[in-house]
């Protein structure tokens, strides 16, 4: 898969998840006031950060979009997680151990944690967390991640309320254990808004039936995370404060995440209010002539991709026809303006793809004659659903529906809130649907959650609907070894099959395009976009 070497021009100007500025110049001391290390009083400091869509809650139990997603990165965290460079690295674990047959990984945590409210962080945090995550009372889309755990089928069934793999061994140490061997483990809980510990002083004594949609996590003011929730005014902004019992110093003390349209961050970016911008790839151009900011772009770790339907399309000669009537590469030239990789399987890693796969080059006759063969309806309607506001995507959909009508096919751009999307999905009353984001590039792993037969939504996080369970065999298959030559055998076999049976319409890898102004210090670009405030702690505002 081509890669795009990360690259840096001067700019300042443009759209989609943003940072921005603005410092309170108090002058009078106060006890509660910032001090330098000599205990001298300093100005508290703020930015503003753009979210490019209105947040429901703040729940990592809860499948995410991606202004959540973001948010919960500043509140929340995890014990590890992927950098820059899709590497593991740690967070609340500063080491992590596999043993020799990929069934158990010991964490060994950082000492003397405490969360935002001053109480100890401990291993029995991580193990509450975990027996959350895997309860079917509580419904987490996360769930079936942790289905080869040992203990998940007593939870699963009700016979106990704890996940017994996962155990605190003492106040600094867990372990998670596992049923069978499991190679690409990590992959499926350490990345961006992955398994975010959870606090049981505060959520030990609730309902497990009622936290997917308690109150705490409406303005969760206690975390892990360099920041926590002080207010959130939908629809206008959410408020952060810096949470002074983070594990080091927090470089700016009060974060404004706001809910604005793409054109009027654009106009603050270029007047100087915003100083983080994750750009799409259409204002890249109008960017790059203007001063005072950087512009960098790296490849993701997800991908644009059409969720089809399973129940309404599974005769896998629909899917490969849709493909085919999509002009995925036109798109890339066009929209992106070549910031994006093409794509013909759902598996990521370099490795574990063969070079044989079918590419879907755009081929309208071919798409007819598949759908022919199927005996398709052409008169159906075809209703692609997206949330609008952010142009690159509603440009892809204009270019999906135009291309699906070009082969006589009956398609129709649907609107939909962000609200409207989970209960779209778990309805199945949806035809097609754009979605975005992911990591999967680490591990061949991380595939399996999303087209798996015991993930499908609600249980997990395939949202597409899909089962196969020969497909199902051999992504285990690849993760039951830890010999490398049986695990690329075993997954190329399946990304041959997946690219057969087309459980997503994969449109593109898009490249993540962030602009920064020099008043931006310590920001390092992230390939995942949801991941992109990673070392928020780390930044500091100068001037």
């Amino acid at each position: 898969m081509r890669r795009k070497p990360l690259i840096t021009v001067v700019a300042l100007g443009a759209s989609i998840a943003l940072v921005g500025a603005c410092t309170d110049a108090s002058t009078e001391s106060d006890p509660t006031e910032p001090t330098n290390g000599d205990g001298a009083t300093t100005d508290p400091t703020a930015a503003s950060v753009y979210l490019y869509q209105a947040p429901e809650a703040f729940s990592p139990l809860r499948p995410a979009q991606g202004g959540e997603q973001l948010t919960m990165s500043l509140v929340f965290d995890n014990l590890v997680t992927t950098g820059p460079d899709f590497e593991y690295e740690p967070r609340l674990a500063e080491s992590w151990d596999i043993s020799e047959d990929a069934t158990q990984i010991t964490f060994n945590l950082h000492e003397g944690l405490s969360w935002s409210d001053g109480e100890p962080f401990t291993a029995d945090d991580v193990a509450f967390s975990y027996s959350l995550y895997a309860d079917p009372e509580v419904a987490s889309a996360a769930r079936s991640r942790l289905a080869g755990v040992e203990g998940f089928d007593d939870l699963d069934s009700g016979e106990t309320d704890t996940l017994s793999g996962v155990e605190a061994v003492d106040d600094t140490t867990v372990t998670i254990t596992l049923t069978e061997p499991n190679a690409g483990f990590l992959s499926l809980i350490a990345y961006g808004s992955a398994f975010y510990i959870l606090p049981e002083h505060i959520l030990g004594d609730v309902d497990r039936r009622e936290l997917l949609d308690y109150e705490f996590f409406d303005t969760p003011d206690v975390g892990m995370g360099p920041y926590t929730v002080d207010s959130y005014q939908t629809d206008q902004e959410v408020v952060l404060n810096a949470n002074e019992n983070y594990r080091t110093d927090v470089g700016i003390d009060t974060l404004y995440l706001k809910l604005l349209t793409s054109d009027v961050a654009t106009a603050q970016l270029g007047s100087g209010e915003i100083d983080l911008v994750q750009v799409s790839a259409l204002d890249v151009e109008a960017v790059e002539g203007l001063d005072g900011v950087t512009v960098e772009s790296a490849p993701s770790a997800g991908f644009f991709r059409l969720l089809p339907n399973f129940e309404k399309f599974p005769d896998e000669r629909v899917r490969q026809a849709f493909l085919y009537a999509i002009d995925r590469q036109g798109i890339i030239d066009g929209i992106l303006g070549g910031y994006a990789q093409p794509i013909n399987s759902t598996i990521m890693t370099d490795w574990a793809l063969p070079d044989d796969l079918e590419t879907y080059d755009y081929n309208p006759e071919r798409a007819t004659d598949l759908l022919n063969e199927a005996g398709f309806d052409f008169d159906q309607e075809i209703a692609v659903s997206w949330i609008p506001g952010q142009r690159d995507r509603d440009q892809m959909v204009d270019v999906v529906v135009a291309n699906l009508n070009d082969i006589g096919l009956n398609a129709t751009a649907q609107q939909m809130d962000a609200a409207a999307q989970l209960p779209m999905i778990e309805e199945a009353e949806y035809d097609l649907m754009l979605s975005a984001g992911g990591v999967y590039s680490p591990d061949p792993a991380m595939t399996y959650p999303i087209v798996a037969c015991s993930a499908i939504y609600p249980a997990g996080s395939n949202t597409a609907l899909f089962c196969d369970e020969g497909l199902d065999a051999l992504l285990l298959e690849g993760a039951q070894t830890g010999v490398l030559e049986e695990r690329e055998a075993a997954y190329q076999q399946a990304a041959r099959l997946d690219n057969e049976l087309v459980p997503q319409l994969w449109l593109n890898v898009p490249d993540t395009i962030w602009a920064y102004s020099d008043r931006l210090q310590g920001f390092e670009p992230h390939g995942d976009f949801t991941n992109g405030f990673m070392n928020a702690a780390d930044w500091t505002v100068d001037g």
